[in-house]
């Protein structure tokens, strides 16, 4: 098994450009042992990487790692953004992520040999049951977390990279990425989604609530745990004590 720096490196090379997106939070602690078995998908979205091209997969636990090594094989670079710690205790935190910290590390080897460009357009994945669930029950371990615009390229930032247009694999547009994306969609980048797996279609973001708001942040934040060692993730402290720390 590789160790966490080398498998951290294996997702975010240095010299990538994307590489500065990628969040090292599932990397910190690693499995006891980072065999899982992983699907070997056949995607039908897109036939190959295209450089005007960004994707996001906005996917449940291991599958988004899944679909990532899937499009990788196409030549597109897979670049993690979980940002839930993982739990010492997995049966008492809120979003599971031992399959996915499994699958990260399994699919670092697999991925360190597929001799990606430097220049291979992004897939940023993300994990769909980040908000499931709430951390609201004392000694409960609450690593529920949000993707906030800062967490993503800027649509300038984009558009200099040559990206045009972002495919997002999802079956639903969630809140927090909508803040995202609609950026973008101002920006004049098109934006495209597929559900299952389908041919993507262009679509119109509408604009969420507190959309380039000073509040939107802290209202996303509220409730949510941060955890001193970077990402969210904390045990809810019992009322009776102060340990802990949360935002909002």
């Amino acid at each position: 098994m590789l160790d966490k720096i080398s498998a951290y490196k294996s997702w975010a090379p240095p010299g990538v450009v994307w590489t500065q997106w990628a969040k090292p939070v599932l990397f910190m602690r690693p499995p006891d042992t980072d065999w899982i078995a992983l699907a070997e998908l056949r995607i039908t979205y897109v036939e190959r990487a295209q450089h005007n091209t960004m994707l996001i997969v906005d996917l449940p636990e291991m599958a988004g790692v899944e679909e990532g090594l899937a499009l990788a094989r196409m030549g597109y670079r897979p670049v993690p953004l979980y940002n839930g710690v993982r739990s010492p205790k997995p049966n008492a935190a809120v979003v599971r992520v031992e399959r996915l910290v499994k699958a990260l590390y399994h699919g670092a080897e697999l991925l360190g040999g597929l001799g990606l460009s430097p220049t291979a357009p992004p897939v940023f994945l993300l994990d769909s049951n980040r908000m499931q669930g709430t951390g609201r029950r004392p000694g409960q371990f609450d690593n529920r977390w949000c993707v906030l615009p800062q967490d993503m390229p800027s649509a300038a930032f984009l558009r200099k990279q040559g990206i045009e247009r972002v495919i997002l694999r999802a079956n639903t547009v969630e809140n927090d990425l909508s803040h995202i994306l609609k950026r973008y969609q101002e920006q004049g980048i098109k934006i495209y989604q597929s559900r299952g797996g389908e041919t993507p279609k262009e679509t119109t973001i509408t604009k969420p609530p507190l959309y380039r708001t000073i509040g939107y942040r802290l209202k996303a934040l509220m409730g949510l745990t941060r955890n001193s060692a970077g990402g969210f993730g904390g045990k809810i402290p019992d009322p009776s004590t102060s340990t802990g720390t949360r935002y909002g």
